[in-house]
């Protein structure tokens, strides 16, 4: 049975939610890896609209199990908040499992994000993510395992209590752990077995990743990257099991968009962005702050190919293209005056970039909810089948709306 990783081959917000979640309706298990409530995956269905953090997208279908691998990093609070808000439109609650070795983000984390001016330099989400993940490299973080003691978890306390900021009262935070424990006790333990045992008994195995390919610590555009292993590379890192994957399937929009700061060479500011923004609904689940948005860089899309080595792409928001005369698609930079095909390794050289542009026809019909790629007008079935070549990479998946059906499969190569 297949093991199926999706993977975003830009800055984020691709849709992966969207996509996991069409991809599980006949998997057993749907396994984050990576990244925590900075996260905001985006799933409507029959139930209404579901903003996730933390809860795998997949789990969401009543055969699918949920699995939270070590390499998230976990926040207690965030969690129960969002499965009661799932449970407020009438779901069944998601079935979870969470690793015992996940690090859990604590209210200092995010106090400390905001203290040390992060959130405004970088452009992150204040959850808090990058200090839990600095004091997990530290080795002086606080594990899901690390609650069945109840004296080392009020020494932990104590200990971050003597920086900084630390907020809020110390028993307090300790006992609403202690309830969390108590209340997961049955759905806390060995993550990377419970895997590992699913892939050896046949079972489909979905791992969905979060943020995306230029937004990873070491492969993206640093410093203005998260804190974890966002490209496929994380699944290992974060379930501590060696993955043979059928498919890896890159997530990417018909556009570009960015949220926070850094270099961004095809970024529109004037009325294609606005066009984008608006008809897209392009405003961050996790923050609500508007996308920057420009046209599709190919120069990054194969660059997240060479990373992952996609088998498949899924391209999302097609339908947001619907209006325009042309669709333009960068196809090289300029720096220096010097022609680039290969995206750079320095955020301040990709900041200096022009984008060289191809441009194909645009088309008026509305295309949101299709399903049936034949009956897509001539120039968007052209813009696919150019990505395609471009990238070297078949499109498998085309998004043409945020509804759970809408979306025109093309088989997987």
């Amino acid at each position: 049975m297949p093991a199926i990783a999706v993977v975003g081959a830009q800055w984020g917000d691709e849709a992966k939610g969207k996509v996991v979640h069409h991809l599980c309706r006949a998997a057993g298990l749907c396994v984050r890896f990576n990244g925590g409530a900075n996260a905001g995956h985006t799933v409507e269905d029959v139930w209404g609209t579901a903003r996730l953090h933390l809860v795998p997208s997949g789990a969401l279908h009543r055969g699918c199990r949920g699995v939270i691998g070590h390499g998230v990093a976990l926040d207690p609070w965030g969690l129960e908040r969002e499965l009661g808000e799932l449970m407020v439109q009438g779901r069944p609650e998601p079935n979870l499992y969470l690793s015992e070795r996940a690090h859990l983000v604590l209210p200092h984390h995010r106090s400390r994000e905001e203290a040390e001016g992060v959130a405004d330099r970088i452009g992150t989400t204040r959850r808090g993510i990058g200090p839990a993940y600095e004091d997990r490299v530290a080795r002086r973080g606080l594990r899901l395992a690390d609650l069945a003691d109840e004296r080392l978890l009020r020494e932990h306390l104590s200990r971050s209590a003597a920086g900084t900021g630390f907020p809020g009262d110390r028993d307090r935070i300790a006992a609403e752990l202690l309830q969390f424990r108590d209340r997961f006790s049955d759905r806390i333990g060995d993550a990377r077995d419970r895997i590992a045992r699913a892939l050896a008994d046949g079972a489909e195995v979905v791992f969905e990743g979060a943020q995306g390919t230029l937004l990873d610590l070491d492969l993206g555009t640093y410093p203005y990257v998260t804190s974890s292993t966002t490209t496929v590379h994380g699944i290992g890192w974060g379930t501590g099991v060696r993955v043979n994957l059928t498919r890896v399937i890159g997530v990417t929009k018909a556009y570009t968009t960015r949220v926070g700061e850094g270099p961004f060479p095809t970024e529109d500011r004037g009325t294609v962005g606005e066009h984008l923004r608006e008809r897209g609904g392009e405003y961050g689940a996790t923050t609500g702050r508007p996308r920057r948005c420009g046209w599709l860089d190919l120069v990054a899309l194969r660059y997240a190919h060479a990373v992952n080595g996609f088998t498949s792409l899924a391209l999302t928001k097609l339908d947001v293209l619907s209006g325009l005369d042309e669709v333009a698609v960068a196809v090289a930079y300029r720096i220096g005056g010097q022609l680039v095909e290969e995206f750079p390794a320095a955020a301040e050289e990709l900041a200096r970039a022009t984008p060289v542009y191809e441009r194909l026809p645009g088309w008026d019909e509305d295309i949101a909810g299709a399903h049936d790629f034949a009956a897509l007008p001539a120039p968007a079935r052209g813009l696919v089948r150019w990505i395609e070549d471009a990238v070297g990479v078949p499109v498998e998946l085309i998004g043409t709306g945020p509804g759970a059906q809408a979306i025109v499969e093309r088989g997987a190569g």
